[in-house]
């Protein structure tokens, strides 16, 4: 007689949804598609300046920032100003350094890449936390 523990080995894995060549022609072309989004020179300091300035500011600034960052009435502008980002010949100060500033972006893009695409208040205000090295920089205070 046979009972469910010694059948078990009897039975048939169930099939695969797709097969392992879909598997891997899927995996591959996954990997071409995320080189292909990271290839090129890297973006001006000043882009970069101006897309982290944009994304903190826009389209109306959370309360946090404008509180952390002593800003006023015309976000952008402010910051733009105060961090000299217009400048075609920008180049971020050291503190805090491109690589850190590049760091401390990272939660302002968790809404998207696209410029269109803000970041959420949570989003503002955990860049605001654990970056004090660029809110100094952007408040022009000494780190």
């Amino acid at each position: 007689m046979h009972t469910a523990s010694n059948v078990a080995h009897l039975r048939r894995p169930p099939a695969a949804i797709i097969s392992a060549p879909m598997r891997a022609w899927l995996v591959g072309m996954s990997i071409a598609a995320i080189a292909a989004g990271c290839s090129g020179p890297p973006a001006p300091d000043a882009e970069v300046c101006k897309d982290l300035v944009h994304r903190l500011c826009a389209p109306a600034p959370c309360f946090v920032a404008i509180n952390a960052l002593n800003l006023g009435t015309n976000c952008e502008a402010d910051l733009l100003a105060r961090t000299r980002c217009d400048d075609p010949d920008f180049t971020f100060p050291d503190p805090p350094g491109r690589d850190r500033v590049l760091e401390c972006r990272r939660p302002l893009l968790r809404e998207g890449l696209e410029l269109d695409r803000h970041p959420s208040c949570v989003d503002v205000q955990d860049m605001l936390d654990f970056c004090p090295d660029v809110v100094a920089w952007l408040t022009e205070s000494p780190p």
